[in-house]
């Protein structure tokens, strides 16, 4: 049995709404704080914190509605990651995933990881160093998917493989 898979993991609609709701809530204290119901603060700094509270609640909202792209996680049969952007226009409708390999950058998973049964929070270092989370939750790919993802990463960590360049912390 191999454990290669390949998926297009789309953006988390439950997580684009836990984030909605997190930002509104933020808004809310924002204008609360504001209209002087939330602290008993002067004027001016109730006015310059309900400004920066609703300020960082768009921002965070803001901020995640541009980070938002479909990518192709490719899983070779010998542990390899490799990650690409979908090109929502003109999606690769070729089996063999060309782009992966002309776009597509080997990435490693990183200690961090975590692997829960609802959720993959995947941290991976590319091979020039730069680090990356990527959460995957079952509504992001399909149920036989999110399985082998699932099945495929524990496998991958379960090879304890580090990358070349990962700095460890030192006390």
């Amino acid at each position: 049995m191999s454990i290669a898979v390949s998926a297009v993991v789309r953006p988390s609609r439950s997580l684009r709404a836990m984030l909605g709701t997190m930002s509104a809530a933020g808004i809310l204290i924002g204008a609360a704080m504001g209209a002087g119901w939330i602290g008993d603060l002067s004027t001016i700094a109730r006015f310059v914190m309900a400004v920066l509270t609703i300020f960082l609640s768009f921002f965070g909202f803001y901020h995640d509605a541009q980070q938002r792209k479909p990518i192709h996680i490719d899983i070779t049969g010998t542990g390899q990651l490799r990650l690409a952007e979908v090109n929502a226009e003109r999606p690769c409708a070729e089996t063999d995933w060309p782009h992966l390999r002309k776009n597509g950058e080997v990435v490693h998973l990183l200690r961090g990881t975590t692997l829960w049964p609802c959720l993959l929070l995947l941290h991976v270092q590319n091979e020039d160093g730069v680090k990356r989370s990527l959460a995957i939750l079952p509504d992001c790919v399909s149920k036989d998917s999110f399985r082998a993802l699932s099945v495929a990463c524990r496998w991958v960590m379960g090879q304890g493989t580090q990358p070349k360049n990962s700095r460890k912390c030192s006390k």
